[in-house]
């Protein structure tokens, strides 16, 4: 046997520690995320009051679900099965998704399997999920949310990656391959229903493609077929027609646009660090070709801008409300009220309590939005691209040059392309929240990864501005990690002492009184816990413990 040469084993240690921590990190987010909200729903068999206390009450439960609420058996019925076995077992085992699913986006990024060849874009992967999923403990840890997306997008995930080694000429399987994929298939059909239609499109245009290029093998269209099985078990489910019914009557087309603009506007703010990155990156690649036509560029550091100076003033007043109650975002609410929604008749107080809800949370997100902006400038400046160099490279380097010169920029855009598609689908859901972009983030950071992994770009962000990069994105990583372990044990805290007493008088009838959760901050929604005072919480909650009413005083 071959031993591997130092640097091989150097990477595989590295990597296998990287992911190790990835999963452990995990873990303790998952143990201090307790069970709320829908969990209390999915806790009982679907529709009634009565505990999961089997496997048998478990299919029950699917079935009621799949006739009365959604067609998503796959998630529902591995939040069902891990309800009834406990928390830990789902604990461990939505980790080891997680940590899956950056092993994915690892892959699809690279377009290959060998998993330790390049630790530091392992780390990239990670890095990026972390910071970049719209609502992360909604999408990645609160158990009803994570099995939608979390594991929905692990199985779309794990079964296109054939195709996508395919493309790049990394496997050549034959029509024995055609059964696993077939049933894999099924699995990355039947998860949510945007994505769904998204695999089963993808899937067979590889397919045709392959028959059309003289490369084809039972095996592609076998795995579009089941995708498409899959994908009519989604939506043939009644109970899509009747949830459809509830939510979305009297929307029209206007209200559907709508919900593209504000889906796509949020996700775009989350991957604000990816797209500010990818400007660096275009930028770089431009003076490449540059370059190669024997034309230099002198890489010049400039000293600090004025719009340095104005991020870190910004910083500092986000920083200041944020610790003095919030008075910035208090205020932008009020004058919001009293100048745009009181002239429309809108200043209602269930829109007002929403508005004062959503700006409870303005200044954390101000601080993060200033502080990547403070990141990006410093690291444009230590690159020598000022709004003059910007315009010279723009001039002189089009974007069909870039286009031409690198796969890695073609299959980017191909990634990102498939990210708005993917959202665009949505079009006909009568709702559109964040979450619902889970997958469509990851199509768009797999090609951020993918031009990362330039030699050129690597070369160059292995100087000043690569430095400022790893500081400032590890600094703003960790605070963000640091928080929300340390916001979920209090909440967690909080909660089981409240559900302690509602134990203590669990089949009682009574209504119960309940002081307001203490912990309201979020880690720019890392952390995801909504007060019992929610309907939604409220209901599921009376049902399970059998109490007539909750009341938050």
């Amino acid at each position: 046997m071959k031993c591997m040469p130092n640097t091989d084993k150097n990477h595989a240690v590295r990597t296998g520690f990287l992911l190790a921590g990835i999963f452990l990190f995990m873990l303790l987010l998952n143990h201090w995320m307790p069970i709320h909200r829908d969990d209390y729903d999915y806790s009982m068999i679907w529709g009634t009051a009565q505990h999961i206390q089997s496997f048998g009450d478990v299919w029950q439960s699917l079935w009621n679900h799949y006739m009365t609420h959604g067609g998503r058996m796959v998630t529902v019925f591995v939040l069902d099965l891990f309800l009834w076995l406990g928390k830990l077992p789902f604990d461990i085992a939505n980790a080891a998704v997680f940590t899956a699913v950056t092993v994915l986006l690892y892959c699809h990024s690279t377009r290959d399997t060998k998993i330790t060849a390049e630790p530091g874009i392992m780390a990239l992967c990670a890095f990026f999920l972390w910071l970049c999923l719209p609502h992360f403990g909604e999408v990645a840890v609160w158990k009803s949310g994570s099995t939608v997306y979390l594991w929905s997008g692990f199985f779309a995930a794990l079964f296109l990656l054939p195709y996508n080694l395919f493309l790049a000429g990394r496997i050549h399987w034959g029509a024995g391959m055609a059964l696993p994929m077939f049933l894999l298939g099924i699995l990355g059909g039947w998860s949510v229903e945007n994505l769904a239609v998204t695999v089963v499109l993808l899937t067979a245009g590889i397919s045709w493609y392959a028959w059309k290029h003289h490369a084809f093998s039972l095996w592609l269209p076998a795995g579009a077929a089941g995708a498409f099985l899959g994908f009519i078990g989604l939506l043939a489910a009644p109970g899509n027609y009747v949830r459809y019914g509830e939510q979305g009557t009297g929307k029209g087309l206007l209200i559907h646009i709508g919900n593209q603009l504000a889906g796509n506007g949020e996700m775009f703010l989350y991957l604000l660090p990816a797209v500010l990155l990818l400007l660096l990156v275009w930028r770089v690649l431009k003076i490449h070709v540059l370059a190669e036509r024997g034309v230099s560029w002198e890489w010049r550091p400039r000293g600090v801008s004025a719009g340095q100076i104005v991020c870190v003033l910004l910083l500092a007043a986000f920083v200041v409300s944020y610790f003095s109650g919030g008075f910035i975002g208090n205020g932008i609410r009020d004058l919001l009220v009293a100048h745009v929604l009181a002239p429309l008749h809108q200043d209602t107080a269930k829109t007002v309590f929403r508005l004062s809800h959503v700006m409870k949370g303005f200044e954390e997100m101000a601080i993060f939005w200033a502080g990547i902006f403070l990141i990006y400038s410093m690291a444009k400046k230590a690159l020598g691209l000022d709004s003059r160099s910007i315009r010279r490279l723009n001039q002189e380097v089009r974007a069909r040059d870039v286009w031409a010169a690198f796969p890695e920029v073609r299959f980017a855009g191909c990634m990102i392309a498939l990210c708005f598609f993917n959202n665009f689908v949505m079009v006909a859901a009568p709702t559109f929240p964040a979450r619902a972009t889970f997958g469509s983030v990851c199509m768009f950071l797999a090609g951020t990864v993918a031009v990362l992994r330039i030699p050129v770009v690597q070369e160059v962000m292995a100087g000043t501005a690569g430095r400022i990069l790893r500081i400032g994105g590890g600094a703003v990583g960790s605070f963000l990690a640091a928080a929300a372990l340390l916001i979920s044990i209090q909440v967690t805290e909080e909660n089981n002492a409240r559900i302690a007493y509602m134990a203590e008088r669990q089949g009682s009838g009574e209504i119960l009184q309940l002081p307001p959760m203490e912990t309201e901050n979020r880690a720019l929604r890392h952390v995801f816990f909504v007060d019992f005072g929610n309907g939604v919480t409220k209901g599921g909650l009376c049902r399970y413990y059998g109490v007539k009413d909750i009341q938050i005083q």
